[in-house]
């Protein structure tokens, strides 16, 4: 492996939990002792089409985040992510050095043919861009390769793998980064991005860091306390502590300990994130965390009643919340269970 960087997304994918309500100081903080920590990439939150509301790492655009990011930025990149066909790009502001130096790009499969021009007007913009395909490992290898075309014609910072609804294993890790590896320019980075349902996230970033070639940069996000939509990511304290203790890296703790402290151990008494039955099968039959809250709420359901109304879901449906299929799909197992 050439070089490593971890990407801390605890203000991004976190807002996923919290609806990005994290308040001024809390982000102001965050983003400042990950700096002082010496975190490589500090990811800030999203930048989408909204009003913009103090306290929230909702950005309309990156003037947004100025009051949060240090006037002096030390070694570490700001970072933001954008939802492809959300965000009207022409609008973006240009680059100009004070806010986010990276933009993270997430579009689905579907998206592959038609994303190109929209990364290509974000770099025209002056930004560094990482090119984040969701549930990679799902992608038919055309499609893979075909992202890959798009990458090496653009020459973005990274191009991710993206567990999305946490069904990755190790052999689809080895299968996907084979391909990237045996295509992809070896000037762009392989970022990982996983989360934790099943408990593996720290396990399969181990994986991921020993499939490197000592050619090939990296980048492996993290979040805080695993703080993240679901069942979480990978942590960001459990990561640094042994990139720290295997020499890889050398991470300031005191600062990203305080965080979790001060304000993530508070978070989590009034949101939800993390290890759950729910969040398990979500993760081992792949389906969408809106599709597993809306079943798991349902009345009388057992996390035996959640397994077995997953196995009745048509796979094409799994990865996307159609609320009238799913009371079709609750009701008939009712139905079934109860002898009807």
């Amino acid at each position: 492996m050439k070089s490593l960087q971890v990407l801390d997304c605890t203000l991004r994918d976190g807002a996923q939990a919290n609806g990005a309500n994290f308040g001024k100081n809390a982000i102001k903080d965050i983003i400042h002792n990950l700096s002082a920590a010496k975190m490589d990439i500090i990811e800030c939150g999203f930048l989408k089409e909204c009003e913009y509301e103090e306290g929230k790492t909702y950005y309309p655009q990156p003037s947004c985040a100025k009051p949060y990011i240090p006037a002096s930025k030390g070694s570490s990149i700001y970072a933001a992510l954008m939802d492809f066909g959300r965000y009207d790009v022409d609008s973006l502001e240009e680059n100009d050095g004070t806010t986010f130096d990276l933009i993270r790009i997430s579009f689905f499969e579907k998206d592959v043919p038609n994303v190109e021009p929209f990364i290509k007007k974000v770099k025209d913009k002056g930004y560094k861009v990482s090119i984040q395909p969701m549930d990679t490992f799902s992608y038919e290898e055309k499609n893979i390769l075909q992202i890959i075309e798009v990458a090496n014609r653009l020459h973005p910072e990274a191009l991710s793998m993206v567990d999305t609804y946490s069904l990755a294993a190790k052999d689809d890790i080895a299968r996907v980064y084979k391909i990237y590896e045996e295509h992809l320019s070896r000037d762009i980075k392989i970022g990982f991005h996983s989360h934790n349902n099943q408990l593996n996230s720290f396990a399969l970033a181990e994986f991921f860091l020993e499939q490197i070639v000592p050619e090939r940069s990296v980048i492996v996000d993290a979040s805080l306390y695993g703080m993240g939509r679901g069942g979480g990511n990978l942590n960001t304290e459990l990561f640094a502590e042994y990139l720290n203790r295997t020499g890889i890296k050398s991470y300031d703790m005191k600062p990203i300990l305080d965080m979790i402290d001060i304000y993530l151990t508070e978070f989590k008494k009034h949101y939800e994130w993390g290890y759950s039955m729910a969040m398990m099968y979500a993760g081992i039959y792949g389906v969408h965390v809106f599709t597993t809250a809306y079943l798991e709420n349902k009345p009388g359901v057992t996390s035996y009643d959640l397994k077995c109304m997953f196995e009745m879901l048509d796979e094409h449906k799994k990865k996307r919340y159609d609320y009238d299929y799913l009371d079709e799909i609750y009701e008939a197992y009712m139905k079934r269970k109860n002898g009807g």
